[in-house]
């Protein structure tokens, strides 16, 4: 009888080993040549308008097509994107919610919330960088001062008030204002708004005399003549933007650039990250969606997922140190 037993508790094990080895592959293996079998959900964690918006449009659209699926964007707005951001954290690891991520989400967030609901690194899995560009500092235009420079004059004059919007508390907007601060040694206070549309709303309606703002959404003000931009941030002139000088022109050392990017949760199956990556450099390839890209005064390099990530890692180190050095904190 104990000799049976232990026959029938061996044959047990072999077929859980192999079920183990073959039957737990099977349905991951089936289910990324399967994908997408519903629609995906593209989280934009900003309100519908800004930059963030219209890039996240852009690209679920051609997603759409190169996955023959339908990519949805939902906009889950609050706390500079990190609510947006901590809800796919949480979600299901599927491949079916996704995050169109920022700087200020994955780069920025770290150093400036002190409770903040996820781990960059270790809840998200990076899809790829879709884009990258620098930020532009815009003014009413009514606005006396014409560029950085006379702005800093402005603002050290006896008895000056002047105050800059930003689209969140924590955002690249923020951190850049606040680095203004510091390198001009002067005062300008913050005027935290929920999203870009509704400050470059005061600031065309004179609430706000500047803002700093997103190049993608605040273009087509620019060249409509409704703020007027006095200088952009990240390395380099923008493309879109050529005669507004950079802020290290100005003499303010602000270089750090600001880049959009797809993110799925953590434990996402990497058969189904590899899927969603081709898709999102096919997409990319797209002369149309390039060109869109370029007019909204960014730029698409690819990257592999590693160099990413490395950018993210040395992106958060530089934001960090800005946070300590300007003393920005959550009003």
């Amino acid at each position: 009888m104990r000799s049976a037993i232990r026959r029938m508790r061996h044959a047990l094990a072999l077929c859980l080993a192999a079920g183990v080895a073959g039957g737990m592959t099977l349905p991951v293996a089936v289910a990324a040549d399967a994908y997408p079998s519903k629609p995906i959900r593209l989280v934009v964690p900003f309100p519908p308008g800004g930059g963030t918006d219209v890039v996240g449009r852009m690209v679920a659209a051609r997603l759409s097509t190169v996955l023959k699926g339908t990519v949805v964007v939902e906009n889950v707005a609050g706390a500079t994107g990190t609510i947006g951001a901590a809800q796919v954290a949480r979600a299901a690891p599927d491949g079916y919610t996704i995050l169109l991520g920022i700087s200020a989400t994955h780069a920025i967030a770290p150093a400036i919330f002190p409770k903040l609901a996820y781990d960059p690194l270790r809840d998200f899995v990076p899809i790829g960088r879709i884009a990258y560009g620098g930020n532009v500092l815009v003014a009413n235009p009514a606005f006396p001062a014409h560029d950085v420079r006379a702005l800093i004059a402005m603002a050290k004059q006896p008895g000056a008030d002047l105050a800059y919007g930003s689209w969140g508390q924590g955002s690249g907007g923020h951190l850049a204002g606040e680095s203004l601060n510091v390198s001009a040694g002067i005062h300008l206070r913050h005027v935290p708004y929920k999203g870009v549309a509704p400050m470059l709303n005061d600031v065309m309606g004179g609430t706000v005399p500047i803002a700093m703002s997103d190049l993608a959404g605040t273009l087509p003000l620019i060249r409509g003549g409704k703020v007027r931009a006095l200088a952009v941030s990240g390395s380099e002139r923008s493309a879109a933007l050529p005669d507004v000088p950079t802020f290290a022109e100005s003499g303010i050392a602000f270089r750090v650039d600001s880049w959009y990017a797809l993110f799925a949760p953590a434990k996402t199956p990497p058969a189904i990250v590899d899927r969603l990556e081709s898709a999102m450099h096919e997409a990319m390839q797209d002369s149309a969606l390039q060109a869109q890209i370029a007019a909204m005064g960014m730029r698409y390099e690819p990257v592999s997922r590693p160099q990413f990530t490395n950018q993210m890692r040395d992106d958060a180190r530089a934001w960090a140190a800005l946070v300590k050095s300007s003393g920005a904190t959550l009003e």
